[in-house]
């Protein structure tokens, strides 16, 4: 038999931002806290609203399930006499499993040999075990703040009532001095008395009875649809913004949408602007045209009906004109001074500690950006130095310096204040993309120069936190150095753009190290190297390539254009993420395991060595047959895959690799490498590290799990 469950917690009203996160780990800790009851049921799901949490579980066993337990008793030689007569040790033993002594078994064991009995285990009734489990939730909710009262009861805001019911039954179930029964609480103003549930399933329609839309998913459906009509009323539509929407839902139980207006004038203002004035502390949606050019309205939720709209519609139209007030202020007396102006001034802005000013990591990245500029789009050096030059003066403005909640449009606004003191659209813009990513979700640059100054701002930002020693640690990551990390990844992965990590690490710190300071140095260039892999493995991996196809471009030994010196097979990441993909599509070709075995027979064998192998093969010293043809076999795939390197088409080079597949085996079987003669060994061991090297130049395969693939020594 099965039943409906529903726990619900009745609180003061919760943040916006609490609730989605909370909704996953109530689903998360009952759907794990069930299963380790053995309590099977069919759908789980969790609904919120601003004063609830709720758990619905849909055709809930009743009864645990039955189970068996092995038990380990004591060892044979403690458990029988000498006759074979079980000892009072087995019996009791068995008396307090609840078993026959003649059950028991014999097993051995790493000790030696014992006695095992299996246990059967009745299930329980789901109205005994369940009121446990439920009381333990609220408490394992995690929270970014939590209030704590009765001593041990922790909890965003104070628990106000508890719902608990299996099918129509009451559970007895409490927490921070409240009872579990079947009553809950309607709407504050609309439905303020007590809302009986009379059964689980009935849930959603009691409450919506009394003016609470508790499915929130439904509800933040209703509510955008309520925001589009009122946009159309007021000639035009929502712009498009679903975090708004969320977090709307989680102000609102009952949303009504009403428009308001607000003077035209106020549309001077940049956009940006005027959005994030409605936006941010009015949770406003703001009005645009079919053109996409703002009207003079917005759109708000009500968590209430329809009755007094006009009064709330002049309050909102009040609070939003101060707010537009306060911006046409600080837009008005930033304009009077362009941005070139301000450099200077930035000298007395401290960028994070032990690190210097503003005006310093100006000077860095006007280095940095220009550089950049000149690896990945040459013809925008110029845009992002000058764009560098200025990106961080919007810091000292009214609009941004006030600390208000124009601060979110840093950059942005930098970017008007340059186009109002004319610089060219291209500085402009790049100031304006300077920022971006933000974050996972966050758009990214698409302006070159803005590229490259955003690449800048994020190195810069990386290792100048790695020079002051503010590191990420664990989980803790106060200076958001993994946040600009991931920021360049994204960039370069997610554009397709090329660029050494190394290199571009070693660019941008130069300017932190003085010429004598060389041990130093390379001690962070080595922690950026290990953060720069960690962050290229982990960017890799959401993208879906297998561990040990990643591990093997990951440890590549890849050179790049004009260089002959080996890098790291991670420093380009695009390049590493290319390759990856390209391995891991043979990997179904019949061909993939038979190159994977060559090159770890080849590598086993450099792998034993000990000798210390010369810089250059000598081809005169090779006088064996088979020595002959494997190095004709290398030279001509080291020929035919040359432009192949260079073009990045690595899916034509891994069947010319194979094509030494005969050769090495040739080589194998006919000739041994471990010979007495020294020069002849090492010889011998240098041809097979150039065969070696020349797989190495895309993928370590050593790291690849094939089948067969564990060959032996020459």
């Amino acid at each position: 038999m099965t039943a409906d469950l529903l726990f619900e917690i009745g609180v003061e009203e919760l943040p916006a931002g609490y609730v989605p996160p909370a909704l996953a780990q109530l689903e998360e800790l009952a759907r794990d806290g069930l299963k380790e009851l053995r309590l099977s049921f069919g759908d789980l799901c969790a609904y919120a609203t601003p004063r609830r949490l709720a758990l619905f579980v849909k055709d809930l066993a009743v009864q645990q399930a039955d189970h068996e337990e092995d038990v380990l008793g004591p060892a044979v030689r403690a458990a029988y006499d000498a006759a074979g007569h079980p000892t009072p040790a087995l019996v009791g033993f068995c008396r307090g499993r609840g078993v026959d002594p003649a059950q028991a078994r014999r097993v051995r064991t790493a000790k030696g040999e014992y006695v095992a009995v299996t246990v059967r285990h009745a299930g329980q009734p789901a109205r005994e075990v369940l009121p446990a489990l439920l009381a333990s939730l609220p408490g394992r909710l995690s929270f970014p703040r939590t209030m704590r009262w009765m001593d041990e009861v922790r909890f965003a805001r104070p628990i106000r009532w508890l719902v608990a019911l299996l099918g129509s039954e009451v559970l007895r179930c409490g927490l921070a001095g409240v009872q579990a029964g079947h009553a809950s609480a309607g709407h504050r103003f609309l439905h303020p008395g007590p809302v009986e549930v009379g059964h689980a399933a009935r849930y959603l329609e009691a409450l919506e009875r009394a003016y609470v839309l508790a499915d929130h998913r439904a509800r933040a459906l209703l509510l955008s649809e309520r925001v589009e009509a009122a946009a159309r009323a007021a000639g035009g539509r929502a712009v498009h913004d679903p975090e708004l929407v969320e977090i709307n839902s989680f102000l609102a139980e009952w949303p009504t949408a009403l428009v308001g207006r607000f003077d035209r004038a106020y549309l001077d203002l940049p956009r940006e602007v005027v959005v994030t004035a409605l936006r941010e502390h009015q949770r406003f949606f703001a009005v645009e045209d079919e053109r996409g050019a703002l009207l003079p309205a917005f759109v708000a939720v009500r968590n209430g009906d329809e009755r007094g709209l006009d009064g709330v519609r002049r309050g909102y139209e009040r609070v939003l004109k101060a707010r537009l007030d306060d911006a046409r202020f600080y837009w008005e007396t930033d304009l009077k001074r362009p941005p070139a102006e301000r450099v200077a001034d930035l000298a007395g802005v401290v960028w994070m500690e032990k690190l210097g000013s503003m005006r310093e990591k100006t000077e860095r990245l006007e280095a940095l950006a220009g550089w950049l500029a000149e690896q990945i789009a040459p013809a925008a050096a110029g845009e992002a130095r000058r764009a560098a030059h200025l990106c961080k003066t919007d810091l000292l403005s009214e609009m941004i310096g006030s600390g208000k909640e124009y601060a979110s449009l840093e950059g942005v606004m930098g970017g008007h204040y340059a186009r109002r003191a004319g610089e060219p659209e291209g500085v402009c813009r790049a100031i304006a993309e300077h920022y971006l990513p933000r974050g996972p979700g966050d758009r990214l640059p698409q302006s070159e120069a803005g590229v490259a100054l955003a690449l800048a701002d994020k190195l810069d930002h990386v290792v100048g936190a790695f020079t002051a020693g503010k590191t990420p640690s664990g989980s803790e990551d106060p200076y958001g150095v993994r946040r600009a990390g991931n920021g360049v990844l994204r960039i370069l992965l997610e554009q397709g753009r090329h660029l050494d990590l190394q290199r571009a690490s070693m660019q941008a710190s130069g300017p932190f190290f003085a010429a004598d300071v060389a041990a130093p140095h390379a001690e962070i260039m080595k922690q950026l190297g290990e953060f720069w892999r960690g962050r290229v493995e982990s960017a890799l991996s959401e993208r879906a390539v297998p561990y040990d196809v990643l591990e093997a471009s990951l440890e590549a030994r890849t050179l790049a254009d004009g260089d002959d010196r080996p890098r790291a097979g991670w420093v380009d990441p695009s390049d590493c993420l290319e390759r990856g993909q390209v391995l891991a599509r043979f990997r179904d070709d019949p061909r993939f395991e038979p190159l994977v075995i060559v090159f770890k027979r080849v590598a086993n064998i450099l792998r034993a060595a000990t000798e210390t192998l010369p810089l250059q093969l000598d081809r005169e010293a090779l006088r064996e047959p088979a020595e002959k043809r494997l190095l004709a076999a290398l030279e001509q795939a080291a020929g035919r895959t040359r432009p192949m390197w260079a073009e990045r088409a690595y899916g034509r080079i891994l069947p010319e690799l194979l094509g030494m597949e005969e050769a090495i085996h040739s080589f194998f079987d006919a000739v041994l490498v471990n010979v007495e003669d020294l020069p002849t060994r090492v010889n011998r061991l240098r041809l097979l590290a150039d065969v070696r090297a020349l797989f190495l130049r895309g993928w370590d395969l050593s790291h690849i799990v094939v089948a067969g693939a564990q060959a032996g020594s020459g």
